[in-house]
């Protein structure tokens, strides 16, 4: 396993513990798509170690991630590409979160910070969630024209219920940790900048049973609470493509930019 991939990720090790970093050190941390790949291949190569029990996700010091870089031309220069190219694109985010679902390692995402739109997509698909008391939930994607995609809409269902992630969602409200704990969405707040260390906590109260164990019953667990819900996002990547190319989509993306 490498200590470094793409340009913005990081693996540090702590014991049977792998601590994960994506900080690409400008843009908010918003996530592009090399380090869209980047964590795609961590997920793919920490899935295959043996010595590596639990997993910390975290982002830059002052900010989990601004989302998805609305700004990335990875991104959106697709004119001359075949539709088969641009799913490929637009299937990645989804495709990577549940990646990081199916870990069999347990996972935590240590949130410092805000998180918006697509990195709460992927702190929703680790097993548990940490936030800080300078950080919030926030999902614009309505507001800037696109669907909420990347597979987090059964997630976000699963954990609140269906009326719940419609305010989410539809009214793209903010949320608090506190508002966040009593809603289900996290397990625990840290006090600021220590989500990683409360992180580490959590974890090593599982370190007491036997790694294979841990595995079997995550993989059981997840079996139970998600049987249906590749049926409930099959289409986001397609929809994601849909929304991105119309012109109230492009509309909406000038404004909130703008803004």
């Amino acid at each position: 396993m490498k200590d470094n991939y793409g340009s913005s990720v990081t693996i540090t090790r702590d014991g049977a513990a792998a601590i994960v970093r994506f900080d690409r050190g400008r843009n908010r941390n918003a996530i592009d798509q090399d380090t869209i790949l980047a964590l795609t291949e961590v997920a793919r190569d920490i899935s295959g170690a043996l010595d590596i029990h639990l997993v910390i996700l975290t982002g830059a010091k002052d900010i989990f991630s601004a989302g998805i870089d609305l700004k990335d031309p990875a991104k959106w220069q697709e004119t001359d590409t075949s539709l088969l190219a641009r799913r490929e694109v637009a299937q990645r985010g989804a495709k990577l979160c549940r990646m990081w679902q199916d870990l069999p390692q347990l996972t935590v995402a240590a949130i410092n910070g805000p998180a918006v739109g697509g990195s709460v997509a992927l702190a929703l698909a680790c097993d548990w969630r940490i936030m800080d008391r300078s950080s919030f939930l926030y999902l614009p994607e309505t507001k800037v024209g696109l669907n909420m995609g990347w597979g987090a809409i059964p997630r976000i269902v699963s954990l609140v219920g269906a009326p719940q992630a419609k305010k989410l969602i539809l009214l793209a409200e903010k949320l608090s940790p506190e508002t966040a704990l009593s809603l289900g969405l996290i397990e625990e707040i840290a006090e600021t900048g220590q989500a990683t260390d409360v992180a580490r906590a959590l974890l090593s109260r599982a370190e007491v049973s036997p790694p294979a164990l841990l595995r079997m019953s995550k993989e059981a667990i997840n079996a139970c609470a998600t049987p249906l819900h590749h049926m409930g996002i099959y289409m986001d990547a397609d929809q994601a493509i849909v929304c991105r190319d119309s012109v109230e989509g492009q509309q909406a993306r000038e404004r909130f930019l703008t803004r």
